[in-house]
């Protein structure tokens, strides 16, 4: 689900604001599921009013917020390419450098 949604999304917004509303659409998607859930859980169980409300409202905002947002950043996490270790090990060997010199300079 997440990759079909991830390259429908690439295809018709910016790459700036793609990762972004991903996360929204994926949040909405998956807290409508909750809801629905939540709905049909209601309509089964015999629950007096306040606890369908509890019901539905827990089962749509935990859904969105575990398989929806959380579960859209682990994707993106996964999905998403990273720096390679040879820029950082480079970076830091020029910034232990100049701090080497620095205080040989100051000596």
């Amino acid at each position: 689900m997440y990759q079909t949604l991830w390259n429908s999304i690439n295809k018709q917004v910016k790459n700036s604001h793609a990762a972004a509303t991903f996360l929204a659409v994926s949040l909405i998607s998956w807290t409508t599921i909750g809801l629905l859930t939540g709905f049909l859980i209601c309509m089964i169980g015999g629950m007096s009013f306040v606890t369908k409300v509890t019901v539905v409202l827990c089962s749509g905002g935990y859904t969105g917020l575990i398989f929806g947002f959380f579960g859209g950043i682990l994707y993106l996490y996964r999905a998403e390419p990273h720096h390679s270790t040879d820029s950082v090990s480079s970076q830091v060997s020029t910034i232990s450098k100049i701090s080497l010199n620095a205080k040989t300079a100051a000596r």
